[in-house]
């Protein structure tokens, strides 16, 4: 599995995967999608606001997404970053597990 952080000219290609992992959802509202794709303008184009990765098969087929996220606490000392969102195709989960961690 290759990573590889998105940039504006990929945001197509982030959309189509987050409208997927989003039909998949069945607690999301109907209204929520608007907001979200306005979101990950911003994301794309503020790096204070976090990061977007995108997933890609020995292929080169983009699979999943991991999407990340900054905060800033006083408790912390500074910035902070979380995992927001991820999502991976079904077809392709569980076929990039690290075999030295598994038994």
């Amino acid at each position: 599995m290759k990573i590889k952080p998105v940039s504006p000219d990929d945001q197509s290609q982030l959309l189509a995967l987050m409208r997927e992992s989003h039909e998949f959802e069945e607690d999301a509202a109907s209204d929520e999608w608007p907001q979200t794709e306005a979101a990950i303008k911003t994301l794309l184009v503020d790096p204070l606001a976090g990061e977007a990765y995108l997933t890609f098969d020995a292929a080169g087929e983009a699979v999943g997404y991991i999407i990340m996220c900054r905060g800033f606490s006083l408790d912390y000392g500074g910035y902070f970053t979380w995992v927001e969102e991820t999502y991976m195709r079904q077809a392709a989960q569980g076929r990039y597990r690290d075999e030295r961690f598994s038994t």
